[in-house]
């Protein structure tokens, strides 16, 4: 899909709009004069590795912490925001290329996608700190231009979805309108692809592209990316060639389908050992034992025959761990 547009208003009218939230303009206009209230921000810090050894440790006390800001939008204005999720966006087709915050479709299907090209190159994207990157003029334009709104209905959705001028940080609606906005730009992204015969995927902000020429697209993708103001960012750019382990979403394109990482299955593989031989201390055990289930359901939802085998290895080891 190259032209993502509506021909019909997603919303009519701002009655229209007002039965669909279940509230009058009146109060949602009081609700906005205290809009900067609405927010609770906190910085959220980067997950920590569940299994780590002493190269993970010596690295964290090394280097600082990775923060990310969360905007938080207060409970009044997140159910708000959940309605327009539900009520409104949510009837939004995506294209197919679009797998993150898409009903329906799941880290599994994203990766299969380019199984068929996991002998050739896999090349990942990143665009840099993306939801701070789109401003409300953009999400103005998404409302009134692409989801065809009229300018009153656009204004009132816009502020209810917008905040500190841009899109924020754990809003329900934030990655559905950043959905939106990029399948509205990267019409001539996808038309590149379709002439090179290269796969595209995105999961959100995150941009993945295989065959033999996907090279060829990184050019075009930097420059529809500045022509809206945003950028990559370059160190997490990835250029895997055919010899190369290729993980898409943290899914490895095995020759077959969708696998678990090596190095995955090697740190459950190393959880497991630790878990048998009585290195993990009394008191982080029942912690330890329930997260080391967790990964290994996952990695079932990846790829059954990798659960299987962590399965097989914990019996080995004298471990019961129920599934």
């Amino acid at each position: 899909m190259t032209n993502f547009r509506l021909a019909t208003p997603i919303v009519g009218s701002l009655r229209d709009l007002e039965h669909r939230l279940e509230i009058k303009r009146e109060p949602l206009r009081d609700l906005l004069e205290a809009r900067d209230a609405l927010y609770r921000p906190f910085d959220l810090h980067k997950k920590k590795h569940p299994y780590p050894g002493k190269l993970r440790l010596a690295e964290a006390t090394r280097k600082p912490a990775k923060l990310r800001r969360i905007d938080n939008p207060a409970k009044q204005l997140k159910e708000i925001q959940s309605k327009i999720l539900r009520r409104i966006l949510s009837n939004v087709e995506f294209p197919d290329y679009m797998f993150g915050a898409v009903r329906g479709r799941s880290l599994v299907l994203h990766a299969n996608l380019h199984v068929r090209n996991q002998a050739s190159t896999v090349v990942h994207m990143d665009i840099s700190s993306f939801y701070p990157s789109v401003t409300c003029h953009q999400i103005y334009w998404v409302w009134n231009t692409v989801l065809n709104c009229p300018p009153p209905v656009a204004k009132l959705l816009t502020e209810l979805t917008t905040f500190k001028w841009c899109l924020p940080q754990g809003a329900p609606t934030s990655s559905a309108l950043a959905n939106i906005y990029l399948a509205s730009i990267y019409g001539p992204v996808c038309l590149t692809c379709e002439a090179k015969s290269i796969t595209i995927s995105t999961w959100v902000d995150d941009l993945v592209f295989s065959g033999s020429r996907a090279r060829e697209v990184m050019e075009n993708v930097r420059a529809v990316l500045a022509k809206s103001g945003l950028r990559l960012a370059e160190e997490k750019r990835e250029i895997l060639g055919s010899r190369s382990e290729k993980i898409v979403t943290g899914v490895r394109l095995g020759s077959r389908g969708p696998r678990a990482p090596h190095r995955v299955m090697k740190d459950l593989r190393s959880a497991i050992h630790r878990l048998a031989t009585g290195l993990v201390s009394p008191e982080e055990e029942v912690r330890y034992r329930n997260n080391l289930i967790g990964r290994i359901r996952h990695i079932r939802h990846i790829c059954v025959s990798d659960a299987h085998k962590l399965m097989l290895l914990a019996e080995m080891k004298g471990l019961r761990l129920q599934q």
